[in-house]
């Protein structure tokens, strides 16, 4: 968060880098409920400090090269909004091996970041377009 800060006081009068700033907000504050401590494992935790760290790198040089920086982010959205449109059409009735599928989903997409942005931090697992692609169509498969 104090990395996002010193960012956005040096580049207050630069409304591009801005606007690039405030999506990293929001990341933040998904990456970051206010009831974290409730809602994420001990395990869970220590990605969540790595996906920080991850989003500071991320912001930083981001605005270096920010089209690039911004195209890349586009590719990200479009995952988030497959996996928004999955959980708003999720049953009430959904067995809980298609929760726990769709809350991997949403954590594969974490490490894809980190794989994009931060190499250097690593990812517990290979992940890449077509290894998201695949685990998309097999939670569509799933009952």
């Amino acid at each position: 968060r104090k990395a996002l800060k010193t960012l956005s006081q040096a580049n207050r009068h630069n409304a591009p880098a801005m606007k690039y700033l405030q999506t990293m907000e929001e990341e933040f504050h998904r990456l970051l409920p206010t009831d974290f401590l409730v809602r994420y494992d001990g395990d869970r935790l220590r990605h969540i400090l790595r996906y920080l760290k991850a989003l500071a790198v991320r912001a930083e040089r981001g605005l270096l090269h920010l089209e690039k920086a911004q195209a890349r982010s586009r590719e990200i959205e479009s995952l988030l909004a497959r996996l928004k449109t999955l959980r708003d059409s999720l049953p009430a009735e959904a067995s809980t091996e298609k929760r726990a599928a769709l809350e991997d989903l949403r954590w594969m997409i974490e490490e894809y970041k980190v794989s994009l942005f931060a190499q250097e931090l690593k990812t517990p697992y290979p992940v890449s377009p077509k290894r998201l692609e695949e685990r998309f169509r097999e939670f569509e498969r799933m009952a």
